[in-house]
């Protein structure tokens, strides 16, 4: 195996939304399965910030803060209608990732008929007033596996 690391860029625009350009990705190739990974920075996500992270097997189009008893973050998407499920997972910027209890994330499930989605989590208390990563992962049929990684402050 034989990774193809590429300089990624990101783009901010005025209107606070962010987009990775698709020449500007980090890509990792095996033999059984293509995996392609952005990675993104939002600033401004408690206030809801629009996403233009666009992959062929999923899109985030939003990010936004949960309900104000538990400090909760909502990814908001849409598949190409392949059968799979949307999960979160936390990182501390070392890398390490971070416990999330039984219960406090959910993962979405979609296919041809249920193509968007909304995935949420409840930050986790080691991240707090830190910044930290959210890998968003679409896992599909046939090892089929995309990821965007997004930093935020917490």
């Amino acid at each position: 195996m034989l990774p193809l690391l590429l300089a990624l860029s990101l783009t901010i625009s005025l209107d606070s939304t962010i987009s990775v350009s698709p020449s500007h990705q980090m890509l990792r190739i095996s033999r059984e399965l293509a995996t392609q990974e952005f990675d993104a920075y939002v600033r401004h996500w408690q206030k809801g910030q629009k996403l233009q992270l666009n992959h062929p097997l999923f899109s985030l189009t939003k990010v936004s803060a949960g309900p104000k008893s538990f400090p909760t973050i909502t990814f908001t998407g849409h598949t190409n209608g392949l059968p799979g499920e949307v999960s979160l997972t936390f990182y501390t910027m070392d890398g390490d990732q971070v416990f999330t209890p039984p219960g406090t994330v959910k993962i979405a499930r979609v296919d041809a008929e249920q193509r968007e989605f909304h995935v949420d989590a409840v930050v986790p208390r080691l991240l707090i007033g830190r910044t930290g990563a959210i890998q968003v992962t679409f896992s599909g049929e046939g090892g089929k596996r995309a990821a965007y990684y997004v930093k935020a402050e917490f």
